[in-house]
C-alpha cells in the first residue's frame, strides 16, 4: 500500500519501473554522504507524476547510519571505516523513524506503537 526507501541504490531498478511507475505513496530517505546526481535523478523520475513521493536527506548521516550497526561499532571503529557520519547515530534514527512513523500514519492510518 505504500514503501519507504531508506538510503536506496536505483542502479537495479530496471527501465520498466520508470516508464510504468510506482502508483503506490512512497518515502525514500537518504543519508548525505551516499548519494550521488544520478541516483537522485532516478529517484525523481520513480516519483515524478505522483505527489505522494516525498524524498527527505539526513544531514551528516552516510549509508551505515540506517541499520543497527553503526550501534556496535566503536567510535574510532566507526569513524576509520566510516560508519559513522558527523551526525548523532541515535538522532539519525530518531529522525528517519520520525520520518517514517509519520508518512506511513498518513498513509496506512492509526498506528499502535509499542514501547517498553
Amino acid at each position: 500500500r505504500c514503501g519507504i526507501a531508506l538510503d536506496a541504490w536505483m542502479l537495479p531498478v530496471g527501465d520498466d519501473i520508470y516508464q510504468n511507475s510506482v502508483q503506490q505513496p512512497l518515502l525514500f530517505i537518504n543519508s548525505e554522504k551516499f548519494q550521488w546526481a544520478d541516483n537522485i535523478l532516478k529517484m525523481k523520475k520513480v516519483g515524478s507524476n505522483d505527489t505522494n513521493k516525498k524524498m527527505i536527506t539526513i544531514k551528516g548521516s552516510v549509508h551505515q547510519s540506517f541499520p543497527d550497526f553503526t550501534f556496535v561499532s566503536g567510535e574510532l571503529i566507526g569513524r576509520f571505516f566510516k560508519l559513522k557520519g558527523e551526525i548523532d547515530p541515535n538522532e539519525a534514527i530518531d529522525i528517519s523513524n520520525q520520518a517514517s512513523l509519520a508518512f506511513l500514519q498518513k498513509h496506512l492510518g492509526k498506528l499502535e506503537v509499542w514501547s517498553d
